[in-house]
């Protein structure tokens, strides 16, 4: 796959939209994509960021035009275009899918574009849209799609990132037990705290958090990145530090080292916030521009972070004192903060967009009809039926228990299934005939998997895209009561829908070709027994 990426950065800008393209160029560039930057890439510390993916990356350079027909063009030749971008004009769509942009003639393959949108910043029509942001899985596409991909599980950080992260698979975090562990710090010294405001830092707040800091008369090593309009006034603060130590630093590449080794981080809610979820680490947040307020709310309700502030509550100095006295002088409140940060983001992002960048390239699909399948609520009558199905020996080959199951077995089983709030126990038909099942279990607040199983007599007539999909409208309307608004009632809804799963085991090339012909795309990979998961919204 030849991938094209789209993005700005450097001072004056911002560094987060680059720094997460570059997450997403390391992971395609180690799996031998060939793989190119289109646009500014400026400063020391994201010139050092991308020449650490390695000679996989091209940098073009700043875009001649963003235009759309002009950025069209120097998209031409490539299978992806991914833009990471508030301010490019609409109409890319369009522009690229135009037969006479494409150099190689018009029967050539106009490029995928996938864009990535902060909710409505940087929403524009795409084949894939995709919103990183905490908690958009529960809402509608921001710009119309073929797939959209939403909420913290598209979150793409580098491996620099993700390699420190100390949680377990359920979101606790590791004590660091010795010297060199990220975390770990003798008994009685100094609590070690970050403070980076991004790469910008355009209020200036920097300064403020460690006035608040140095009010709070801890014995503190703290740690300060500064940018050119924020180091002298806190080189001043340093030269008057009382308390500890004050070392104010520039923006480097190995910055997930800091915030690994760090007791508490306190951070503008850009970029840097999913980086210390993906880590584990407790932080204090202030939300400083207007596009950080939906992440900073996020991470609130989360329970993941102490609030210092927004646009619309500017911080009180002595608030913002009493708010990290708290924290610092509470070690059980940052372990608690660290736990809930951890089971925000997986660290899996950038290879869930890459995969799903690969999939649609490689011809897959987005949405799939029901045909002539119905379904319905299986009852009692169909036991006999379903235990026949179950245990059809190809049915077996690809399930996760490969035995055959007993009827009195089944029976007990079909009923308690039936009783069941978090599943649904589906037969599907065709002009009356039974013709398979499919099965939901609830996984998360809003995200159901499923199980298709399809009669043995009916195999290989093209029925179970049919049955995938006339099993997603009732779901739909099963949990939603028939309203489409209600999948956006609200994140921790366990009655709402936000998306479904499926389960693949990897030698199944008939159940993968059937979920990425229906929308679905990978979600995870493969675990110890061979199963791989997809997604769709």
């Amino acid at each position: 796959m030849r991938l094209l990426l789209r993005c700005d950065g450097g001072p004056g800008i911002g560094v987060g939209h680059v720094v997460r393209s570059l997450a997403l160029a390391e992971e395609a560039t180690a799996r031998g994509h060939e793989v190119a930057l289109l646009g500014r890439v400026e400063g020391p510390f994201l010139t050092a960021l991308a020449a650490s993916v390695g000679p996989g990356l091209s940098l073009l350079g700043p875009s001649p035009s963003d235009q759309p027909a002009d950025l069209a063009r120097s998209a031409a030749g490539y299978d992806a275009l991914h833009v990471d971008h508030y301010d490019l004009p609409e109409g890319l769509l369009g522009a690229l899918q135009r037969p006479t942009l494409r150099p190689d003639g018009p029967d050539s393959p106009a490029p995928v574009l996938s864009t990535m949108a902060d909710g409505t910043f940087g929403a524009r029509a795409a084949d894939l849209v995709v919103d990183p942001t905490v908690d958009a899985q529960w809402s509608d596409p921001p710009a119309p799609a073929r797939w959209y991909l939403g909420g913290a599980r598209y979150v793409a950080l580098r491996r620099s990132v993700t390699s420190l992260r100390t949680a377990d698979p359920k979101g606790a975090p590791s004590v660091a037990e010795a010297p060199g562990d990220p975390g770990w710090r003798s008994a009685g010294s100094a609590l070690r705290v970050l403070v980076v405001m991004g790469g910008v830092d355009p209020t200036g707040a920097a300064p403020r958090v460690v006035d608040a800091l140095a009010a709070t008369g801890l014995e503190l090593d703290v740690v300060v990145v500064a940018n050119e309009q924020t180091r002298s006034p806190l080189s001043a603060r340093a030269d008057a530090w009382r308390h500890g130590t004050l070392t104010v630093t520039d923006p480097v590449p190995d910055l997930p080292r800091e915030m690994a080794t760090a007791d508490l981080v306190v951070t503008a809610a850009g970029t840097s916030v999913w980086e210390l979820c993906a880590m584990a680490r407790p932080m204090a947040v202030l939300a400083v521009v207007d596009n950080q307020v939906p992440g900073y709310l996020a991470l609130l309700r989360a329970g993941a972070a102490v609030g210092l502030g927004s646009p619309s509550a500017a911080p009180d100095p002595a608030a913002m004192a009493g708010a990290l006295t708290a924290v610092l002088t509470d070690a059980t409140a940052r372990r608690d903060l660290a736990t809930a940060a951890g089971r925000m983001v997986d660290g899996l992002g950038a290879w869930r967009l890459v995969s799903s960048l690969e999939e649609v390239v490689g011809g897959a699909r987005a949405s799939r009809r029901p045909g002539e399948v119905t379904v319905r609520a299986a009852t009692p009558a169909d036991a006999e039926l379903l235990w026949h199905w179950r245990n059809d020996p190809a049915t077996r080959e690809n399930s996760r228990s490969h035995e055959p199951v007993p009827l009195e077995s089944h029976l007990a089983w079909l009923e308690a299934s039936l009783a069941r709030a978090d599943r649904h126990l589906l037969v599907g038909e065709v002009a009356g005939r039974p013709v398979g099942t499919v099965r939901w279990d609830r996984e998360a607040a809003g995200e159901w998997e499923v199980s298709i199983t399809v009669a043995p007599d009916s195999r290989g007539r093209g029925v179970a895209g049919g049955l995938l999909a006339a099993g997603e409208v009732w779901l739909s309307h099963e949990v939603t009561g028939g309203d489409p608004a209600a999948r956006s009632v609200g994140p921790g809804d366990r009655a709402g829908l936000a998306a479904y799963l499926a389960a693949v085991h990897t030698a199944n090339a008939a159940s993968r070709r059937l979920f990425l012909g229906s929308g679905y795309l990978p979600d995870r990979p493969a675990d110890a027994d061979g199963f791989e998961r997809f997604v769709k919204f």
